[in-house]
């Protein structure tokens, strides 16, 4: 029977790094985001939501759903992102359990998802990896390496759980652990080579 695993953290503390490292290994990922883009392409009837909640202003001549420009909506407005969220999230659920139940009979796979506290999904894994990054460190990935500014870096920081609240939370969960990621990516892969190895036979 598959380990289920959830990898979470923050924006910007190393999640992709850290599926690409783990795809490298051999570990079946999903990335929750990589669902939800697929879904503002090719679902229909949650397109059709959007135009009808948020405006032709979030979508691009070709009509496909501007990720930018529907982020910056929703990120100012609270009310609007848990909206778009309960559209969302139940759609990204399905595809996620359709992706363990793909991988039944391998050792252990790993769902990427952000908002894994947030949503309420924890308990649905058997075991929580949380990618630990400082806000100060989060802050200016967000700003040196994506181009955000810093009152927009900080919007999405703050619209999530706090730094505490995910530690506490990885901490009560009985398959609970804490990774920190401030260092260099050949620190993060030597931490997640030994969670591998104790999830997989030798």
């Amino acid at each position: 029977m598959v380990c289920r695993i959830a990898l979470t953290g923050g924006i910007a503390s190393g999640k992709s790094l850290a599926g690409d490292y783990l795809k490298s290994r051999g570990i079946p990922v999903i990335d929750a985001d990589d669902v939800v883009h697929g879904l503002l392409r090719e679902d229909a009837a949650l397109k059709a939501s959007i135009l009808e909640t948020f405006g032709s202003a979030v979508f691009d001549e070709s009509g496909a759903v501007n990720r930018p420009a529907l982020g910056l909506q929703v990120f100012q407005h609270p009310e609007r992102r848990k909206l778009l969220e309960s559209w969302i999230h139940p759609k990204t659920r399905q595809k996620i359990e359709a992706f363990f139940v793909e991988h039944a009979a391998e050792p252990a796979a790993v769902a990427i998802i952000p908002l894994l506290f947030e949503s309420g999904m924890a308990e649905r894994y058997d075991q929580v990896w949380l990618l630990d990054t400082d806000p100060a460190v989060q802050l200016d990935r967000l700003v040196q390496k994506r181009g955000m500014t810093e009152a927009d870096a900080l919007a999405r920081i703050h619209s999530q759980f706090s730094r505490a609240e995910r530690q506490a939370l990885t901490g009560q969960h009985a398959g609970g652990v804490i990774l920190e990621n401030t260092s260099t990516p050949e620190v993060l892969y030597q931490h997640l080579a030994k969670l591998i190895a104790g999830t997989t036979p030798a």
